[in-house]
C-alpha cells in the first residue's frame, strides 16, 4: 500500500481518517464528486471512476472516499443485516482493506468512521461536492449529507425497485422470495426514505438463476454479477452531469435510458445464467469513453 498518514478521532465513534502521502494532481476544474461506497462493486466504481478522472481531468475531481468498516464492533453499518453477514471476519477486513488501498494509491482521502457527527460534516464541507454517489454503504444518509450535492445525490441499488420489491438491506432475498428470474441494477436519488427516492436509470435485466433455473447456493454470487455493470453506469452517470454543470444547470438528473445506451453485448451478458463459483467475477466490457 502506498505512503498514508491515519487520522484517529474519538469525534469519529469508530474508524479512521485515512490520509495519502501523496495527494492526486487537482485541476480544480473537474466535478466535485464524493463516493460512499464498500465491497468489490465500490472499489470497481472507484477504480472505474478514477479512470475516468485521469482521462478527463477537466471533468471530475473525486473529492473523498466513504466506506465501511465491517472490523470495528463499535461500527454502526447494519452488519449482521447486509451483505458482510456472508463473508467471513477475514473477508471483511480484506475488503475495507482494500477500499482503502486503492483511495492511497490513488491519493484520494478515505474516511471509515460515522457520517452523521459534526466531525465528518466539517470534513465533508472541506470536500465541498457537487454529486454523492453511494454503493453498497452502510451507513444512512442525513439530509445535510444528501441535499449539499448542487448536482444531487444517487444511490446504486441491486433490486427491481421499479417493481417495488427489494428495498432496503436484503434485495437478493426480496427478489428471491417473490420468485423474481431476473433482477436490474437501479440507480435512484437519495432522499429520507432509504431507496425510496426518484429512479434514475435501470440496467437491463441481470438474469438470476442458474442454468437449471434454480438460484445460487449464495447470495454473493448475484451480488457480484448484477451489481458488475456498476461501473459503466456510473460513467454514464457522472459524464450526464458534468454535461449539465458545463451547460450552466443544477439539480439532479432525472432520468437516464440505459436499456437504449447499454450496448448489446453487455445486455448478452447480463442475460446469461448465473453461476455457483465464488472465485469467478462478472466483468463487463469499457464504457465507450473509456475505450
Amino acid at each position: 500500500m502506498s505512503d498514508f498518514k491515519t487520522i484517529m478521532n474519538p469525534e469519529a465513534l469508530w474508524g479512521e481518517l485515512y490520509e495519502p502521502a501523496v495527494k492526486k494532481v487537482n485541476t480544480g476544474k473537474g466535478l466535485r464528486v464524493v463516493l460512499f461506497v464498500s465491497c468489490n462493486c465500490g472499489d470497481i466504481v472507484l477504480k472505474t471512476l478514477h479512470r475516468f478522472e485521469q482521462r478527463y481531468p477537466d471533468r471530475l475531481n473525486i473529492v473523498g472516499v466513504a466506506t465501511d468498516d465491517p472490523v470495528d464492533p463499535q461500527a454502526r453499518i447494519t452488519l449482521r443485516k447486509r451483505v458482510w453477514n456472508y463473508y467471513t471476519p477475514e473477508e471483511r477486513a480484506g475488503l475495507k482493506s482494500k477500499i482503502i488501498e486503492s483511495c492511497m494509491e490513488r491519493g484520494i482521502p478515505c474516511y471509515t468512521g460515522a457520517v452523521k457527527t459534526d466531525y465528518f460534516r466539517k470534513m465533508y464541507k472541506a470536500w465541498n461536492p457537487e454529486a454523492l454517489i453511494m454503493f453498497c454503504f452502510g451507513q444512512w444518509l442525513d439530509p445535510f449529507i444528501f441535499q449539499y450535492p448542487v448536482m444531487g445525490s444517487y444511490n446504486l441499488h441491486p433490486s427491481d425497485l421499479p417493481k417495488k420489491i427489494g428495498a432496503g438491506t436484503q434485495p437478493f432475498q426480496n427478489a428471491m422470495s417473490n420468485g423474481l428470474k431476473t433482477a436490474p441494477l437501479v440507480i435512484h436519488q437519495i432522499t429520507d426514505l432509504i431507496d425510496m427516492g426518484p429512479i434514475v436509470g435501470v440496467s437491463s435485466p441481470v438474469n438470476i438463476t442458474l442454468e437449471d433455473g434454480s438460484y445460487p447456493s449464495s447470495i454473493l454470487t448475484l451480488l457480484e454479477k448484477i451489481t458488475s455493470v456498476g461501473g459503466w453506469m456510473c460513467t454514464q452517470l457522472v459524464s450526464d452531469i458534468w454535461s449539465k454543470k458545463a451547460a450552466c444547470s443544477t439539480g439532479a438528473i432525472e432520468w437516464i435510458d440505459f436499456e437504449r445506451v447499454l450496448p448489446a453485448e453487455i445486455k448478452t451478458l447480463l442475460s446469461k445464467p448465473a453461476i455457483n463459483n465464488l472465485t469467478e467475477m462478472y466483468t463487463v466490457p469499457a464504457h465507450p469513453l473509456l475505450k
